[in-house]
């Protein structure tokens, strides 16, 4: 019986078949792939926007910490001259006395 559906051209539509199938299952792995690439394209690009993002970020807490740094600096001076007027007013009253 099979035999006989091969003879009638059931070879030729069954390698057609087999070749169409083929074809088909390339045609999905390449949709796929496709699907896959635009997915890790947008996925890299979001990376960068976040390398960027953390670039910036990192670069304003930088100015901050100088910031900070001269303002305390500042801050040290100014209460060692408070200081030093202490000490010559405590001077000053001991003279006085």
């Amino acid at each position: 019986m099979i035999y006989s559906i091969l003879e009638n051209g059931g070879l030729v539509i069954l390698a057609f078949t087999v070749v169409f199938g083929v074809l088909f299952l390339h045609f999905l792995l390449f949709r796929e792939y496709q699907k896959q690439d635009k997915f890790h394209q947008a996925r890299i690009t979001g990376l960068q926007q976040l390398v960027e993002l953390e670039l910036k970020r990192s670069g304003h807490f930088s100015d901050q910490v100088d910031f900070l740094g001269k303002q305390k600096e500042q801050t040290q001076d100014q209460l060692d001259l408070i200081k030093l007027q202490l000490e010559a007013m405590k001077k000053s009253e001991k003279k006085d006395q």
